[in-house]
């Protein structure tokens, strides 16, 4: 595997990091299509830089239709199918994520302009709707820090964990109360949390579609437009309806015997690298049973509200698939698996007979969509068809990043070639909430007082008594004893405890004190932790602090010679 990047979220308020740094994207892009531009591997035939201009082409077009069925304007771009400008590529779920996923949109758009690319951002509609809730810090106020805590409000009903591209809004009048109901959470916060005009531009969307994510997608949207970001963008779900697409699902299909293999050899691999014990991190293998082997995509029905794996095995004539139990429509075999050779993968003459057979796998994988059955792209395979098909720069958030690691290696061997390289990006903002005024160092230094006031009281007597102040000389002496035997140094450890014991009741007000502000301490910092969490939804930031920091990613003069992990605050 390739050398790891140290990837870690900025803690730091306004801080972003870059990797590599801003001003080497211009680089990156390059290095990245004369890479994409040399003779590579061939799909059945098709060469890599065929399907790629293929591929692109039918992206592009998908999103402009998008935008337009959206009823959105479209950004204008001079790209054509002969002299296709670059893309550049980010994407993310159709969720309320924190800001520093949402200004990566911004940065795209930034890039592409400066460097004459098209911004292209992917909504992640394939992936599960985990969550019907907004998780809202609520305060404690200046005296009460144990109040403080995080308050989860349902903005819907019910929780199914469909694919977003299913997940529709359950009650829509509990849906569109949902500013309302958070009100009350909101209390001393000391400003107007964006959640209400958002919301209404949220809600608006109800009169074209039951989808929630749509819905968020589209105000998101909405409001990027408003800031000056103009970006196509398209679903996944969208992506996987090309024929591209068919081309490249169909080929693994055809060898995944070979790529379940090198699959599963690259996330073991990985697991060791990093020391992980979990076998769903970073991602779970890919199952076999018996004859069956599981393949890197989701799969289910269409209106079905979850997800399944989509298992398959080859016959003699036949691909035969299915999802659990469920037995789905077979495809025909196509062309035989070629065999690995030593320079690239399948990258030998393809027969006219061949061609034909995997045109009609090709057809018959595409006709399962229009017949109810989704198949889906998975997370690896994902950023794998978007960075070796669909774009030229595809830029990652950190947990992107460090999971590509892994893809880079599945292409490497799978595929023969290197893989291009990517751009990791996040940023953190965190809300303008009052905070304690405790810091960690004040917790530790009053921790080593309190360690010091029960072990060594007579350090800390104010009272004058000549009892109390023999028992504190006594224990000096004590202390200054040198031991020469096992049976000396036992009675010089009871002793000094018993002296302690006598001596603590002395300073009971003082420990008592700092005991009671060790608690405080406690309260106020653990309260800290939730007030200034970086990955709090975008909506529950007030307007201009949100638009300043997305604008500031929006002009490209504030990013170029920006180092990996360049402050922003």
């Amino acid at each position: 595997m390739s050398v790891p990047r140290r990837l870690r979220a900025p803690r730091q308020d306004g801080a972003f990091v870059a990797d590599p740094p801003l001003d080497e994207a211009g680089t990156l892009l390059a290095d990245n299509r004369q890479l994409l531009s040399v003779p590579g591997f061939d799909i059945f035939g098709r060469s890599w830089a065929n399907l790629r201009v293929h591929a692109r082409r039918a992206v592009f077009e998908a999103a402009q239709q998008y935008l337009v069925s959206a009823g959105e304007s479209v950004p204008a771009f001079t790209d054509t199918a002969t002299n296709p400008l670059p893309i550049l590529m980010a994407g993310h779920q159709p969720e309320l994520y924190h800001p520093g996923v949402w200004v990566k949109n911004f940065a795209l758009n930034a890039l592409a302009r400066r460097h004459r690319c098209v911004p292209l951002n992917l909504v992640v509609d394939n992936d599960s709707a985990k969550n019907n809730a907004l998780r809202v810090p609520v305060l404690g106020g200046a005296e009460e820090a144990e109040r403080t805590h995080l308050q989860a409000i349902p903005f819907d009903a019910g929780v199914d964990e469909a694919p977003y591209e299913e997940r529709r809004v359950h009650d829509e009048r509990w849906f569109a109360e949902f500013p309302e109901r958070s009100a009350a959470a909101f209390k001393g916060w000391g400003f107007e949390p964006m959640l209400r005009p958002f919301w209404a531009d949220v809600s608006a969307q109800a009169k074209r579609t039951m989808l929630l994510g749509e819905r968020f997608a589209a105000a998101r949207r909405a409001w990027e437009r408003r800031w000056g970001c103009h970006n196509l963008e398209v679903p996944v779900s969208a992506v996987c309806q090309t024929e591209p697409f068919a081309w490249f699902a169909c080929h693994l299909l055809a060898n995944l015997t070979r790529f379940h293999a090198v699959y599963n050899d690259c996330v073991e691999e990985y697991r060791v690298r990093y020391g992980l014990r979990s076998r769903n991190h970073p991602v779970p293998n890919l199952a076999a049973e018996g004859d069956w082997l599981e393949t890197p995509f989701w799969a289910w029905r269409a209106g079905a509200n979850r997800r399944g794996r989509l298992m398959a095995r080859t016959t003699e004539n036949h691909i035969e698939l299915r999802v659990g139990a469920e037995a789905w429509p077979s495809l025909p075999r196509g062309p035989e698996s070629s065999a690995p050779s030593a320079q690239r993968f399948g990258s030998r003459p393809t027969s006219s007979a061949a061609r034909g057979s995997a045109d009609s796998l090709v057809a018959s994988w595409r006709q399962l969509e229009s017949e109810g059955f989704k198949i889906r792209l998975r997370a690896l395979t994902n950023t794998m068809f978007a960075r070796l098909f669909l774009c030229d720069l595809f830029i990652h958030g950190i947990g992107g990043g460090k999971y590509d690691e892994l893809t880079d290696e599945i292409i490497r061997r799978h595929y023969g070639v290197e893989p291009p390289g990517f751009l990791v990006f996040s940023a953190t903002l965190l809300l303008p909430l009052p905070t304690y005024p405790v810091q960690p160092d004040d917790f530790r230094h009053l921790k080593r007082d309190l360690r010091d006031l029960h072990f060594n009281p007579q350090r800390h007597l104010a009272d004058p008594d000549p009892a109390i102040q023999q028992l504190a000389a006594e224990k000096q002496a004590w202390i200054e004893r040198q031991p020469a035997t096992r049976r000396e140094r036992r009675e010089r450890f009871l002793r000094i405890r018993q002296l302690n014991e006598r001596l603590l009741p002395s300073i009971r007000g003082n420990l008592e004190r700092k005991q009671q502000r060790e608690r405080e301490y406690e309260q106020q910092l653990r309260a800290n932790e939730i007030l200034r969490r970086r990955d709090f939804a975008f909506c529950l930031f007030p307007v201009d602090q949100l638009e300043s920091f997305c604008r500031r990613f929006s002009a490209p003069a504030s990013l170029w010679g920006m180092s990996i992990a360049s402050g922003m605050s």
